[in-house]
């Protein structure tokens, strides 16, 4: 894989808010969705992916800045080992402990082969516990590793997160998981799905897929806490008559009463009609009136407005006492 850095368009002195947002910038100009059957574009999400994974991980970050491990998270080993030199002097090619590291397992798969043809292979681990009489190196435990965390982004309507939802996600590893989406997620939490990342490592236990939720803005609604708000545009009929009229709201439209003489910021309260919350109730949903002209000029309706207004005058912006 490519340099991290250089996926994300990124220095190396970044933190980690340059490195979030340059990933969920790239994420989203290169989602698979957004170009179906463009082989390039999947691949070029998926390098942004792991250069995300690697970079928003502190340890694996420091560990690549020091060349201890490269792009992929793959040591390095930059020192000992074959044709190698331990720095503080010449080792011969083998760095301390290097040729035990190199053949350790080829030396425990030998033995575990000759045990079986030999029952008395295994006998000279009493002496000096290092040994044994097959010329083995003895049989150091594999260390077990839990497998790492992939990190992936789902964007979501206002409506969705709030009442939740069920959709597909797909993660850096190619696979396609259906997820349920709880109400009432705010945009930039996660969900993570337990066991869904990288394979553990001799046995351990997968990592986990942590999903950012995103979600788009919505031309009517907001939130604040668990309550929702919206603009509700009305005629200058209703605003001076009153009115029933229909309100839009995430389960759907109700009919809500306007009263007599409304004024622009007049607004109404629509209990329960807001977002869920985890004790299982709900928020309000407020509904401030818009008064609106018609569209299109009416010289009637300019003459009738004209001509009241020279009769009956009245201030709006007059200070109050």
């Amino acid at each position: 894989m490519k340099d991290p850095y250089r996926v994300l368009g990124i220095p190396k002195d970044s933190t980690k808010i340059d490195i979030k947002a340059a990933y969920r910038k790239l994420a989203r100009q290169n989602h698979p969705d957004l170009h179906q059957g463009d082989t390039k574009a999947e691949e070029r999400f998926k390098e942004i992916q792991a250069a995300y994974q690697l970079l928003s991980d502190d340890d694996k970050r420091n560990q690549y800045d020091r060349g201890q491990i490269d792009a992929e998270g793959n040591p390095t080993f930059r020192s000992g080992g074959f044709g190698g030199q331990r720095r503080g002097g010449n080792t011969g090619g083998f760095g301390a402990g290097g040729f035990h590291d190199i053949f350790k397992d080829f030396a425990n798969q030998a033995r575990r082969q000759k045990a079986q043809e030999d029952p008395f292979a295994d006998l000279g681990r009493g002496f000096g516990g290092g040994f044994d009489f097959s010329g083995s190196f003895g049989d150091e435990t594999h260390p077990q590793r839990k497998g790492a965390t992939v990190n992936c982004w789902l964007e979501l309507d206002f409506a969705e997160a709030a009442r939740g939802c069920k959709k597909t996600v797909r993660l850096p590893t190619g696979k396609e998981l259906s997820v349920n989406v709880p109400a009432g997620f705010e945009d930039g939490q996660s969900l993570r799905l337990k066991g869904q990342g990288m394979p553990g490592l001799n046995g351990a236990p997968s990592g986990d897929a942590m999903v950012e939720i995103h979600i788009k803005p919505d031309p009517m609604f907001s939130r604040k806490g668990n309550d929702i708000h919206l603009d509700l545009p009305i005629t200058v009929p209703e605003a001076v008559m009153g009115a029933k009229i229909e309100a839009p709201t995430i389960d759907g439209p109700v009919h809500v009463k306007v009263p007599e003489h409304a004024n622009s910021g007049t607004t109404l309260r629509l209990r329960g009609k807001g977002i869920k919350a985890k004790d299982g109730t709900r928020g309000d949903q407020y509904v401030k009136l818009r008064v609106m002209l018609p569209e299109k000029s009416d010289k009637e309706f300019i003459e009738f407005v004209k001509s009241w207004s020279e009769r009956k005058p009245y201030s709006v912006r007059a200070k109050k006492s």
